[in-house]
């Protein structure tokens, strides 16, 4: 078996630190479609900020004793440090759209960072009640406890649903709830307020 070069070490501790961050990060948020590219791209500008973090906070009380074999067991703890905060911190900027808050607050764009409206609206109005209106007419009400990421694939599981008939009377659903999958053809959802859900874990 081909032992490991030292040069492809050195280039795995400079990069597993920046996908450990993403991997982090990517736990408060959804994972977007990258690329491979995008991916290792991802990495590496995320390598290069934990190093600058890893200099700052972790340097100064606790130097590797050499860099020279890039081996130091003092240099991974202190990497594998940087990267949980700097996955952390950058995981909970970006699941709240903080980032992109503060340049709508600063008139700088008027987008989101998230994939699409739906995700905003379902993040943006946690715990509503919803009726859920389906292609074929039959309309549902219930507690949004789960929801998809993205809109082009509508899904969503109603707790303490019901069905809506024509005349406004429901018929509770047995069970848990209902989950909604993209097959059942969503074609538009009311957000009928907030309220309490005593049942709800979350």
């Amino acid at each position: 078996m081909e032992m490991i070069s030292a040069d492809s070490l050195k280039v795995a501790i400079i990069l597993v630190p920046g996908f450990l961050a993403i991997k982090i990060r990517d736990f408060f948020a959804p994972k977007g479609s990258e690329s491979a590219f995008e991916q290792l791209m991802q990495a590496v500008a995320f390598s290069v900020a934990n190093f600058t973090l890893y200099s700052f906070l972790v340097w100064p009380w606790w130097p590797p004793k050499s860099l020279s074999s890039m081996g130091s067991l003092q240099l991974l703890s202190g990497l594998g440090l940087t990267s949980c905060l700097l996955g952390l911190g950058s995981g909970v900027v970006v699941g709240k759209d903080w980032h992109y808050r503060l340049a709508r607050a600063l008139r700088l764009t008027a987008r989101t960072g998230r994939t699409d409206v739906w995700q905003d609206v379902f993040e943006d109005i946690r715990g509503s009640w919803l009726t859920v209106h389906l292609d074929d007419g039959q309309r549902v009400l219930g507690w949004a406890r789960y929801y998809s990421d993205e809109g082009r694939r509508p899904s969503s599981f109603l707790r303490q649903a019901s069905w809506i008939a024509d005349d406004g009377t429901t018929t509770s659903i047995d069970g848990e709830g209902i989950l909604l999958t993209e097959l059942s053809h969503v074609k538009y959802v009311e957000f009928l307020g907030k309220g309490t859900n005593e049942h709800d874990d979350a």
